[in-house]
This record gives C-alpha cells, structure tokens and sequence, in this order.
C-alpha cells in the first residue's frame, strides 16, 4: 500500500491583525517536504510523526508530501493558503496512485477569504484522489469542524487530550484505520453534530471535571459494537467564521444512521451541560491573592487572554508589572515575546544590567512596557529539544533570547512566539521554574503538561490582551448562527 503522509497546521485568529506570513509556514523545524520528511523517525509526539510511525508499523509505504505548521497567530492570506495547498498538491499529483492519504490539519484553519482553510485543503485533495480513495484527518481539540471536511473525508478523529499529549497516539489509530480501510476491512462512515457552543478554555482540561466527564462519554461510545472512532471537538473561538464552534463525531463501521445517531446524542447530551463548560473571567490581581490566600507555592497565574498558542502577541504587561509592583521574589514571567530588549540585553551582555522597556509593544492594549533596572543572567539562541510529554523530541527555536532579573523578578525573554509548554527551555537559560514561588505562564492550558506536576496552585486569569474568554466582547459578524451564552436564543439544530 501507498500511503500519503502530510499537512498544513494554523489555528487562525480573525481578531489579531497582523497575518501570518508564508515564511513562518516554511522555517526552519516547522516545513518538511519529500525526503525530509521521510526522513524522520517518527518518534516525536506530533501527529505526522505518529502516521509515519503508524504506516512504516503495519509494513507499508510512506509516500512524503509537505508538512507546513505556523504557529497561531492571525488569518494568512489567500495568497499563502494557495502556495501552501499547490505545494502539497503538486507533490500528490506527483506521485499518484495512491491507495490512501493521512492529513495533519489543525481544524482551525482560516484564511481571508475562507472561512474553513482546512474543509479546502481536504476538498482539493478529494478533487485529487478521487471518490473512492480512503482520505482520514486528525485534528487538535480546538477545532472548527466544516460541512467541506465532513463531506470529503472518510474519517475524522480528533484529540482526546488537553493539554495535548495524545497526538502521535491518534494519528498511529488513523493509519491503523486507513490500512484497514484499503484492506477492505472496514468501510468507515461519519456522523457530526455541530453545536453552538463557545467554550472556556479552563473547562477544556481532560484531566479534570468537567471535561473528564465529556472524554467518559466518548470512551462509552467507543466500546459500541461498529463504533470505530468517537470525538469531541471544543472548537477555536477567536475566529469570526461560520464553522466556528463545538463538534462531536462518530465513525463507525459501514452503518451511516448509527454515525449520526450516536453523535448526535452526544451533541445533544454536551447542550443539555452547556453551563457546565462556561467559567467567570479572573482577574490577574485577584488569582494572585486567591493563590496567596491558599499558601501553595509556586502559584501559577495562566495568562490565558494573551497566549500566543491562541494567537495573541504575548507581550502583554499586566502581570508582569504586578509581579514588580508587589515586589515579589522568587517570581518568573515565560515568555514575553520583544526582540528589540532581547537585542539590548545581548548588547549589555551576561552579568551586566541594562535598563529596558519590557513587553507592551505589540498593540496598545497589551501595554504600557514596564521600565526595569535589570541583570542579564543568561542569553542563547533559543534553540532546544521539548522533553515534556506534549511534544517530547520536538526540535524548536525561540530565537534570539534572555533571562533577566530585577529584584526577586525573572523574565524570559524570547523572540519568536510560543507558549511555555514545559520546561527544558527555561533549564536551559539556568531558571529552575520549580524553585519560583510565582509563575506567570503565557499559555492557556498546555503548560499543565509539565507545569502542573510542579505546581502548588493554578489560576486562569484574563488580562488585557487580543484573546479574552469573555466572548461577548468580540466583534463577530459571520458567525451566521446564534451561539451560546453570547446570544440567549442559540439553540441545537438536529
């Protein structure tokens, strides 16, 4: 069997204005294409590194088209979407025929002028292969699912997991299906329910209730006679498009009816929870005294409105001037994202202090930068191997960074966005995170991965930044259904 392995990840914010430009598509660790990405050994926990892992185990052949992953941030252009489909489809049309193609797509792919990047991605390759080529698709948790996708793939699975830790495991099921589907084994079918439902991201953890009761649901559909895959997708929210929202999906053996059926029970039953899945908002001051109220150190204060795997700048001040106003020792903000005080601490050089404007630079409404009188404690090229168990071997680069302290405040400084997912990068500039007492974290829920074994108390805060949990404030105008709790006439259409 020919198997063909690729993809294209974005999640994609409408409501951060700057786009995302093709050259953060095609950098360094983060574009593989033909023999690079053959050749990987399909031992880091990402979902093309499971279909790679997955095929080469049930003996077949990998057939290597592109794999393009840009971190979040804002809609790329048409323009780029086109270069970044052609590339993978020209690859495909290259190397046809093919008995079956795995997808690695976020499913929270948008583009101006396309409301569901990933349903065209899938669409075109269906247009490609033809009808009766088997194609599967896995996508992260915070997924906007599409009639497109539905409509042109042979199976959808999505991540049971956040923080995600289970990507290689769901793409390693998707190549067990689809060698089974070639085989003539199997002949999957999908059911989808949409759901309009925004959800808050500190009710999205699987390890915890509410969610972990939602993940229960899945695994009882799971062991159903015929039921070969059952997902629930919690969706992006930050994206003014009409696909937005939450999912649940069933595939089963060859029997459509109970597909749609049981998913859309499971739709049915996380409406009838809807207020389970909502949180208040928190403000940054108020987690803090919460945590010191409690005593378990290290607090963590999750800087949710302003992490950069959502798509946010990750400059935002607020608790970083809160951290120096109060004085606190032993406290660390990861990461604030500015180059230009990256660029004056190297100037300065370790051990030396230098006065800086941190943070705040991106948007007036992360800011105002926080002057620091402030030591240059380390600096490196941002280079390093994640050895937590999201995207353990993953190779990365933050760019160009430092570690600073003023008083009993470290800041990580870092050049190209990413959220702090676990804590070799930090090890590497010499800050042991489990010796804080405080930790700002730019990250949302990932940061549990590793973080939450280290913790002695964690706060979701909201603070001044592009991607707040209180959706009512965002500006959406194409969502083309009421959706809850923003409008109190949102209702499931089944």
């Amino acid at each position: 069997m020919k198997i063909a392995v690729g993809g294209i990840e974005h999640e994609s914010s409408s409501f951060t204005p700057v786009e995302t430009p093709l050259s953060l598509f095609l950098r360094e660790h983060h574009y593989f294409e033909g023999e690079s990405l053959l050749n990987r050994a399909g031992d880091t926990n990402t979902v093309v590194d499971g279909f790679l892992s997955g095929v080469r185990r049930q003996g077949q052949t990998v057939v290597p088209l592109i794999w393009a992953k840009a971190p979040s941030g804002g809609q790329p252009t048409l323009e780029t979407h086109n270069h970044l489909k052609n590339l993978l489809l020209e690859r495909l049309t290259q190397q046809l025929p093919v008995d079956g193609v795995l997808l690695s797509l976020h499913g929270s792919y948008s583009v101006q002028g396309i409301m569901d990047a990933d349903g065209d991605v899938t669409k075109a390759v269906r247009g490609i292969v033809g009808p009766d080529c088997p194609i599967i698709t896995v996508h992260d948790m915070h997924c906007n699912i599409g009639p497109d996708m539905i409509d042109n793939a042979t199976a959808v699975i999505v991540m049971e997991t956040y923080p995600h830790t289970d990507m290689a495991e769901r793409a390693i099921e998707a190549a067990n299906m689809i060698v089974r589907t070639i085989a003539g084994e199997i002949k999957p079918t999908v059911g989808w329910c949409s759901i309009p439902i925004f959800w808050n991201a500190a009710r999205m953890i699987t390890a915890l209730p509410p969610m972990s009761t939602a993940i229960e649901q899945l695994w009882k559909i799971e062991q159903e006679p015929g039921v070969l895959s059952a997902s629930v997708g919690v969706g992006y929210q930050w994206a003014d498009v009409d696909v937005a929202g939450a999912s649940t999906l069933v595939v089963t053996d060859n029997d459509l009816p109970a597909a749609k059926q049981m998913a859309n029970e499971l739709g049915r039953w996380i409406w009838n929870h809807r207020e389970d899945w909502l949180c208040p908002t928190l403000p940054a001051v108020e987690g803090l005294e919460q945590g010191e109220k409690l005593g378990k150190y290290p607090i963590i204060l999750a800087d949710q409105a302003d992490n950069p795997g959502g798509g946010a700048p990750s400059d935002s001040t607020e608790i970083l001037r809160l951290f120096v106003e109060r004085d606190l020792q032993d406290a660390a903000v990861l990461y604030i994202v500015d180059p230009a005080s990256v660029q004056q601490a190297k100037s300065a050089g370790v051990g030396n202090t230098v006065e800086l404007q941190v943070g705040g630079k991106s948007y007036e409404l992360v800011g105002p930068p926080v002057s620091m009188t402030a030591e240059v404690l380390a600096l490196a090229d941002g280079q390093f191997v994640y050895d937590g168990p999201m995207f353990k071997n993953l190779k990365t680069s933050l760019g160009d960074s430092a570690l600073i302290r003023q008083r009993g405040v470290y800041v990580v400084l870092i050049t190209q966005p990413n959220q702090p997912i676990d804590l070799a990068f930090s090890r590497t500039l010499g800050l042991d995170c489990g010796q804080m007492r405080y930790l700002c974290l730019k990250s949302t829920g990932h940061f549990r991965s590793a973080f939450g074994p280290i913790a002695g108390s964690i706060f979701n805060v909201d603070t001044a930044s592009l991607l707040t949990q209180d959706f009512s404030k965002l500006p959406f105008t194409r969502l083309g259904r009421k959706v809850y709790p923003m409008e109190s006439g949102a209702a499931l259409k089944i």
